[in-house]
């Protein structure tokens, strides 16, 4: 068959309109697909990766069945299935033939790792420490509090004498490009904060409230406490909570700011009005000042903090914007890149070389040359005679 007639029989089976002869036809010409890029497998690898790419692509998407995809995301179908394919096979440390060479992708090799746990404490009084290199224990105590290195990756604020007047002296944690760091609050509510983000509060919280700011993305779990709501500000929405567990996504370079509710219930305040989230449901607000209420994927959106990237037709800038705050480069694009949305899940402490190769496979050329990240179109779509 042709190309064209591959992409005509990808759309049909995701709509759900193939025939039991076409979706025998196309899986087993998936399955060549895979059989071909393989170099070291036997057919139960085979079928298992098989069968758990197409369970993501249509048990995962009942809705897509009820409406027609839009053309352009399957342009390069298969491409972006093969894509999807590696990402999770490399994910289970399986080799595969036709890997793009290291050379190709790195010009000017400097060593580019993944992120991990790095933060900087900046306390009341302006000093700054640097808490991935201190040692566990006590890191600093004052009138009515400690914090407290707990192990690497964790720092907890304790109070000692809740008769302080500590409320209008703020700690800030910030973790640089390509960090991630975890921070218990003085009421013992747990904050976790993805790379490039930033959290300030009080070093005792007060009586009626706990306000804490925050930029970037931070996952939260509140403790309860009627008598004392939970207030989160962040730049474009001002999030209310007595106890639940939430993620805000306030990046600047992202379009919009989002809440997202993973368990209980939480008010948040957008650009016009205040909503109320029900669990799996988020509020966006754009950069414009626009507000929208949607379904959240929750899987995807805690994959950071579960040590993974998870596409799930995921645009390329934003596949790069991910990239480049965990790994610490620069994105430069250079001309025209493919439109191509992207399915599939890494780890990420994987090399950035491994995550390249398998990006590669899609319609876009990629090069690292010191920390910069080179991204364009490929002059010649795979499958193209």
């Amino acid at each position: 068959m042709t190309e064209k007639e591959i992409h005509a029989l990808l759309e049909k089976y995701i709509t759900g309109e193939c025939s039991q002869e076409e979706m025998d036809f196309l899986e087993r010409w998936y399955a060549n697909e895979l059989q071909k890029r393989i170099s070291e497998s036997n057919q139960e690898d085979l079928r298992t990766v098989k069968d758990d790419l197409w369970k993501r692509i249509v048990d995962e998407r009942p809705q897509i069945a009820k409406r027609r995809i839009a053309w352009r995301i399957w342009a390069s179908a298969a491409a972006v299935l093969l894509i999807g394919f590696f990402v999770i096979y490399q994910s289970r440390q399986t080799p595969f033939s036709g890997e793009v060479s290291e050379e190709k992708i790195v010009n000017r090799t400097q060593n580019v790792l993944p992120g991990g746990n790095k933060a900087i404490l900046t306390t009341g009084d302006g000093k700054q420490i640097v808490l991935t290199d201190e040692a566990d224990g006590v890191i600093e105590e004052g009138e009515g509090f400690i914090i407290r290195k707990q192990e690497d990756g964790l720092v907890s604020f304790e109070i000692t004498d809740h008769k302080s007047n500590a409320t209008l002296i703020n700690n800030t944690i910030e973790t640089p490009k390509g960090g991630i760091y975890q921070v218990v609050l003085p009421d013992g509510s747990k904050a976790w904060l993805n790379s490039a983000s930033s959290i300030s509060f009080p070093v005792n919280f007060s009586a009626v409230e706990r306000k804490v700011s925050i930029k970037g993305e931070v996952y939260f779990e509140i403790q309860h406490d009627p008598t004392r709501p939970f207030r989160v500000d962040a730049p474009q929405q001002q999030v209310e909570v007595l106890g639940t567990k939430f993620n805000i996504n306030a990046y600047e370079d992202e379009r919009y700011v989002r809440t997202s509710l993973v368990e209980g219930s939480v008010k948040v305040k957008g650009a016009t009005q205040e909503y109320l989230l029900k669990p799996g449901f988020e509020l966006s607000t754009t950069k414009s000042g626009r507000d929208k209420i949607g379904k959240a994927d929750i899987k995807a959106i805690m994959a950071w903090k579960e040590g993974v990237f998870r596409f799930d037709r995921v645009e390329l800038e934003v596949l790069m914007r991910q990239l480049a705050r965990w790994y610490d480069v620069d994105v430069v694009y250079q001309g025209a890149y493919a439109k191509d949305e992207f399915v599939g899940e890494i780890k990420r402490n994987e090399d950035i070389r491994k995550v390249l190769s398998v990006l590669r496979y899609g319609n876009i050329d990629l090069s690292l040359e010191g920390r910069k990240l080179m991204v364009g179109q490929k002059t010649k779509i795979m499958g193209d005679k």
